[in-house]
């Protein structure tokens, strides 16, 4: 079991330790060893988030648990292979533990470590090892100062021993060491860990000026899309521009649904530099998101017919290669450059010096109760409308709208109760997960059966990728019926009488 450590501050410190414990016991057999290792996690740093490191030297891989540095899981391997992602790794109970956690993020390296251990095996005056104090120092790749910690082991049978050894540690006053001394290297480097988040995290007072509030929280959403753009020129994983395309359309929300607020020129200008961005990225993203699917769709074929579906991920990778391409070109075109220059330049301004419009000046907490509730009423009078045999397109429209209000409710949660607003945005998060399921089957039924009307029988192996896509069609029908059969109960989840009683309090 682990011992507590105590955090040493300086390396003359170790020497007074060793002086104070000279005055009870003989310091014998002082050995030391050397490692290094390299700390990974993803980009938002889901291992960290989960309370995990994640530590590789050499052949061996170890998940750390973060409060009691106990290991969680290991795998030892016969190749240095780079390990990009979680299915880099041979199934194994190593590989299960990592995948709910990263899914579909890269590794990226962190930081790497050289850690120094100093076992000192204390004595008593019959030379009898009667406890041991390891002492641990770490240091980073640059010149920052190592971080020190010591921890006293205890020898069976020699609890005496054990309590003066304490006390000498407890006479230096050595802080315990409350924190994992590899992200104190980290964060002198001046990397918080944990620090990035794709989520609206900004607090808004709510006698802020509209046009004010509407500019941080462009700032927060452009601040998103800069530390993005490198993940997404080198393509490290598909996240990158997931986030960078969110921050994008949640930009054209804000602007959208706050009309009146900024003048309508700078709100047009800025509605098509978005626009723009979003209509460069979004082939890429849309193919991302089938290749994401591999897996669950060779599942959902008879296992004779699986070879056309690896045909069909063929294909579509090679057209992502294409399109990732065509997107990297005109990303560095001046198109592309201009758009996040004006976005920069909007959010670096004064919003209410350029702005002579009414709505610029009224506090925020006014505008966002009045524009939630316009949203959410909308929402409750599509949706009561809804039956068996409404058009596909009404339960597409009310799924946008419930995206605009879930943006809504991000931008301006801090204005309102945090406990209710976290209530009111799981109630909606389930009505957008079943609207979003439905959406996404229509979509890939319609993009599978277009690829096969855009195939020429004229081989076997073409008609083994037909016989695979139908079988596929058929099977993502089965289920756009099911989801479909599903909303009635799950919109009647979220248009509650306390729902809505929550609504009409906080926004009226």
């Amino acid at each position: 079991m682990k011992g507590q450590f105590y955090q040493i501050a300086d390396i003359t410190d170790i020497d007074l330790l060793k002086s104070q414990l000279s005055q009870y016991f003989t310091l014998v057999d002082e050995i030391e060893t050397r490692t290094r290792f390299e700390v990974l996690d993803s980009f938002d740093w889901r291992l960290y988030r989960n309370g995990w490191e994640l530590i590789h030297n050499g052949h061996h891989w170890e998940i750390v648990d973060l409060d009691t540095e106990q290991m969680v899981g290991t795998i030892v391997l016969d190749n240095d292979r780079k390990k990009k992602f979680c299915w880099d790794f041979p199934v194994s109970d190593f590989s299960a533990l990592l995948y709910p956690i990263l899914e579909m993020r890269a590794l990226l390296h962190v930081v790497t470590i050289a850690r120094q251990t100093t076992r000192l095996n204390l004595c008593n005056n019959d030379e009898k090892i009667v406890a041991r104090l390891e002492i641990e120092s770490f240091h980073g790749q640059g010149d920052e100062s190592p971080v020190h910690r010591c921890r006293p082991v205890p020898v069976r049978g020699y609890q005496k021993e054990l309590k003066l050894l304490q006390a000498s540690i407890d006479a230096l006053t050595f802080p315990l060491a409350k924190v994992s001394p590899v992200f104190t290297i980290i964060e002198i480097n001046g990397v918080t860990p944990g620090s990035y988040s794709s989520k609206i995290n900004i607090s808004l007072a709510p006698a802020l000026p509209t046009a004010e509030a509407v500019r941080q929280i462009m700032e927060s959403l452009v601040e998103v899309m800069h530390l993005n753009l490198p993940g997404v020129r080198q393509d490290i994983d598909s996240e990158f521009l997931h986030d960078f395309r969110v921050s994008v359309r949640r930009s054209r929300s804000l602007l959208g649904q706050l009309k009146g607020v900024l003048d309508p020129e700078t709100t047009a200008s800025l509605q098509a530099q978005l626009k723009s961005m979003g209509a460069i990225t979004g082939n890429v993203r849309d193919l991302d998101v089938y290749l994401l699917e591999e897996s669950v769709y060779s599942k959902l074929v008879p296992e004779e017919l699986r070879p056309g579906i690896v045909q069909l991920f063929r294909t579509l990778k090679k057209k992502r290669r294409y399109a990732k391409d065509r997107m990297i070109k005109a990303m560095n075109g001046e198109e592309f450059s201009s758009s996040m220059k004006a976005l920069d330049d909007y959010i670096s301004s004064d919003p209410l010096g350029a702005s002579d419009t009414p709505g610029s000046t009224q506090p925020i907490f006014e505008i966002a109760k009045t524009v939630i509730y316009k949203r959410y009423r909308r929402i409750v009078k599509k949706g009561r409308k809804i039956t068996e045999t409404t058009p596909d397109e009404k339960l597409h429209e009310l799924r946008i709208d419930c995206k605009k209000l879930r943006y809504l409710l991000e931008f301006f949660s801090s204005l309102f109760p945090k406990e209710e607003m976290k209530k009111l945005i799981k109630q909606l998060k389930q009505l957008q997960e079943n609207l979003g399921a439905f959406n996404d089957l229509s979509v890939q039924q319609e993009f599978l059966v277009d690829h096969l009307n855009s195939i020429k029988p004229q081989t076997s192996q073409v008609l083994l990728l037909s016989a695979a896509i139908g079988a596929l069609v058929a099977r993502l029908e089965t289920a756009h019926q099911h989801v479909r059969s599903q909303f009635l109960h799950v919109f009647i989840a979220f248009n509650t009488p306390g729902n809505q009683k929550r609504f009409k309090t906080l926004f009226t």
